[in-house]
């Protein structure tokens, strides 16, 4: 869920267990980059498996400790909030022993009502995108980005991992099931250029519960959109972005 906390008008959606490489034995720098941005200063911790933990300062400082032969040893680093690229430096001579799984967990901005949040940086035309709000009616679709450039299209097929989506009258989701639908959309960005993103919006389903009136109902978590985003005259980007959750319900009915 995302929440204004800092009176900044800006909301933040936790994220909570990310995997993020390994930390590997007889190194001292260890490095890594969290999924999505941008971060929100203070929130920020990594875990070296059990035997590390570093948490931010809220002014871009890593600081924390990790266990080596039994004893407690410190490291320090940094972390951009803007690109989430952070570096932690262990005790000279004190390497870890055995590699170590990274988990990473944080808060990061998202616009309002849940909009997915891309991490970016200008490119040649110096005009940030960072959030998409997304309307769907039916198979039509309307994405308007942080500049207001609008960029209509509409989807393609839709597949799940179970294949319930094979049952086009009828599917039924489960919890844990992944949806992913196709979709593409055209416009002109902020910079007049002419634009087609094309890519998948992808959740996951839980939380799925059924009425004795025909209506189910669904939280989809892990909300995200990856694509490419294609300007006329061949430049194009990465779409990597994410949503917070959120409940939807379908009726089903009979009709003779």
């Amino acid at each position: 869920m995302a929440t204004d906390d800092t009176g900044t008008g800006t909301s933040y959606a936790p994220v909570t267990g990310e995997a993020d490489g390994t930390a590997p034995a007889a190194q001292l720098v260890i490095n890594g980059k969290l999924n999505y941005g941008p971060v929100k200063p203070g929130s920020v911790t990594v875990l070296f498996g059990n035997v590390g933990e570093f948490r931010d300062d809220g002014a871009g400082g890593l600081s924390g400790s990790y266990e080596v032969s039994g004893e407690a040893k410190t490291g320090t680093g940094t972390i951009d909030y803007d690109t989430g690229i952070w570096t932690i430096v262990l005790t000279q001579f004190y390497p870890l022993q055995n590699a170590q799984a990274i988990v990473v967990s944080y808060a990061y901005a998202v616009g309002s009502s849940g909009a997915a949040t891309v991490t970016s940086t200008p490119g040649s035309t110096k005009v940030s995108i960072y959030a998409f709000n997304v309307i769907q009616e039916g198979n039509k679709l309307r994405i308007v980005d942080n500049n207001g450039s609008v960029y209509e299209g509409g989807f393609g097929s839709i597949r799940s991992t179970s294949g319930a989506d094979q049952d086009t009258s009828f599917p039924t989701y489960a919890d844990g099931d992944q949806v992913m639908g196709q979709f593409e959309a055209s416009g002109r960005s902020a910079a007049n250029i002419g634009v087609k993103m094309v890519g998948n919006f992808q959740a996951t389903i839980a939380g799925v519960s059924s009425s004795s009136g025909g209506t189910t109902s669904m939280r989809l978590t892990d909300r995200r959109i990856l694509g490419t985003w294609i300007e006329v005259g061949g430049k194009t980007g990465d779409l990597n972005g994410q949503a917070v959750p959120i409940v939807v319900s379908t009726t089903t009915t009979t009709t003779p």
